[in-house]
């Protein structure tokens, strides 16, 4: 028995050694794993800074005066085919019948031609005409607008700038 308590003894140094061992690799695999996560976290935090100073430099499109873009007309036409569903006519047709591009620099779009066949009221046209006019504080004009018995047929002028900032 005595014997059974001295090997055992020369055991537990052994084995307190190997388990001081593993507690150390394992805290050092913890100290490294939190180290990389700070670095990730400090780098996602000047990501951060970077976009914020770079949203302060550039403003979002919030004024009239900017150009508008392909987007930006194929809402509008929906646009204004509501406001003249709203005024009672019914709009047989609609179609973009031409987009003009800038000469100085093309990727900057001018104005676009769009024309509608609606059927209804002239009252209602009148009416739904000048709504439609009203939208973006001036940026569609009628260019064209035939009046039949009941129906007619416009041609919208939509401009991306405004008309005094063409030239």
């Amino acid at each position: 028995m005595i014997k059974a308590k001295e090997s055992m003894r020369r055991q537990f140094p052994k084995l307190g050694h190997s388990a001081l061992i593993i507690l150390v690799i394992l805290l050092c695999l913890i100290g490294g794993t939190l180290v990389l996560r700070r670095q990730e976290v400090g780098d996602l935090r000047q990501e951060i800074k970077y976009m914020e100073g770079l949203i302060l430099q550039n403003p979002v499109k919030e004024t009239a005066s900017d150009p508008w873009q392909m987007d930006d007309l194929l809402l509008v036409m929906d646009e204004c085919v509501r406001m003249l569903r709203e005024e009672n006519l019914a709009v047989r047709s609609y179609h973009l019948e031409g987009v003009f591009e800038g000469e100085a620099n093309p990727s900057f779009l001018h104005f676009a031609l769009i024309r509608l066949k609606v059927q209804g009221a002239w009252s209602g046209i009148e009416r739904g005409l000048t709504r439609i006019e009203g939208i973006s504080e001036g940026g569609i004009y009628v260019e064209e607008a035939v009046l039949k018995e009941n129906e007619g047929e416009i041609l919208l002028k939509i401009f991306f700038f405004e008309p005094d900032n063409l030239s």
